[in-house]
C-alpha cells in the first residue's frame, strides 16, 4: 500500500442514489487485498476517485505525488509495467510510470464499466415490464452535463416524437431528492429503451442502471464509444449504440426492434451480465492481467 492515508480516504459522496455499499475502485482494492494474486503487472493500489474530488487534493496533489514516487520506487513493475483501476471522469490526476495500463470507467487505456455496490438490490428488485405492457418507446431522465446531453435534451426531434419521454431534471447535484429518484424509477421501467448519453466522462452509470431496471439502454457518445469488455461482449446483440449526429435515426433504429428481438437481447444480457457487476469485473481484470 501507499505510505500516505489520503490515497484510501473514504469517499465524501453518496452517487448515484442508489448506490449502497463500495465504488468500483474500492471493491477492486478490497478484492486484491484479499486475493494477492500474481500478475504480470504490478497494480498500483489508490482509491483515485475518493481523493481527487476533495477539495484539499490540489493543496496536497505535490505531497501524494511524492508518496506515489516512492511506493513505485519500491515496488519494481511486473514483467509487463503497471496497471490501475479507476473510476474517475478525468483517470489518474498524479503522474504514473509511461508502461501503465489504465483500466478507467470513463477514460484511460481500457474501458470497463461504470457500476458500485447496491447490497439492497434496489433497482434490481423492482418488478419488471413486459415489452406489449411498456407504453413509452424511449425515455431519458437526466439532467445537463455536457454537450452530449445537452444535444438530446434539446433535441427538436426527441422531444416531439411521439413515444419518446424527456425530462430535463436540471442541474448536476450528488443529492438527488426522492420525487426525482422515483420519476426515473417509474419512467425507465415503463420503456422499451431509455437514453444513456455520456455525461462528464465517456460513461454513464445509467446505461448500467437501465438493464438493471430491466430496459435496454441506448448509448449516446462522441468521441469515442466507451464500452466495457467488446472483445467479449456484442454489443449489436445487447443494446443500441448510437454517435450523437445520428441521433436522427434513432426513432427509426428503435423501431424496427420488435419483441422477438428484444426477448433475445435479454437473452444475450443474461448471459454477459456477470462483466457489469463488481465481482465479474474484477475476476475479468485478473484474468486479463494474468494472460
Amino acid at each position: 500500500m501507499i505510505n500516505n492515508s489520503l490515497f484510501y480516504c473514504k469517499n465524501k459522496d453518496n452517487y448515484p442514489p442508489f448506490k449502497n455499499g463500495l465504488y468500483l475502485e474500492e471493491y477492486f482494492l478490497e478484492n486484491f487485498i484479499k486475493n494477492k494474486p500474481q500478475l504480470k503487472r504490478t497494480y498500483i493500489p489508490a482509491l483515485w476517485t475518493n481523493f481527487q474530488i476533495e477539495d484539499w487534493f490540489h493543496e496536497r496533489k505535490g505531497e501524494m505525488q511524492y508518496a506515489l514516487n516512492n511506493w513505485i520506487s519500491n515496488n519494481p513493475p511486473g514483467e509487463e509495467g503497471y496497471f490501475t483501476v479507476v473510476q474517475h471522469d478525468d483517470g489518474p490526476k498524479l503522474q504514473l510510470p509511461e508502461n501503465t495500463i489504465v483500466y478507467g470507467a470513463c477514460s484511460g487505456n481500457i474501458p470497463i464499466p461504470l457500476i458500485y455496490q447496491d447490497v439492497n438490490d434496489t433497482l434490481l428488485k423492482m418488478n419488471k415490464k413486459p415489452f406489449h405492457e411498456k407504453e413509452i418507446l424511449c425515455s431519458f431522465v437526466g439532467n445537463n452535463t455536457n454537450y452530449v446531453r445537452r444535444l438530446v435534451l434539446n433535441s427538436k426531434i426527441l422531444n416531439e416524437t411521439p413515444g419518446f419521454k424527456i425530462i430535463n431534471s436540471g442541474g448536476w447535484s450528488a443529492d438527488v431528492n426522492r420525487d426525482l429518484q422515483q420519476t426515473f424509477i417509474e419512467t425507465t421501467n415503463n420503456s422499451k429503451f431509455a437514453l444513456a448519453p455520456r455525461g462528464y466522462g465517456r460513461s454513464s452509470f445509467r446505461f448500467f442502471e437501465c438493464f438493471l431496471l430491466g430496459t435496454i439502454p441506448v448509448y449516446v457518445w462522441d468521441d469515442v464509444e466507451w464500452l466495457p469488455f467488446k472483445d467479449i461482449i456484442d454489443y449489436s446483440r445487447l443494446c443500441v449504440s448510437i454517435h450523437i449526429y445520428d441521433l436522427n435515426d434513432l426513432e427509426k433504429i428503435l423501431l424496427s426492434i420488435g419483441e422477438e428481438q428484444y426477448t433475445s437481447m435479454w437473452n444475450y444480457y443474461h448471459e454477459v451480465k456477470y462483466l457489469f457487476e463488481l465481482e465479474g469485473m474484477t475476476h475479468e481484470i485478473i484474468r486479463q492481467m494474468s494472460i
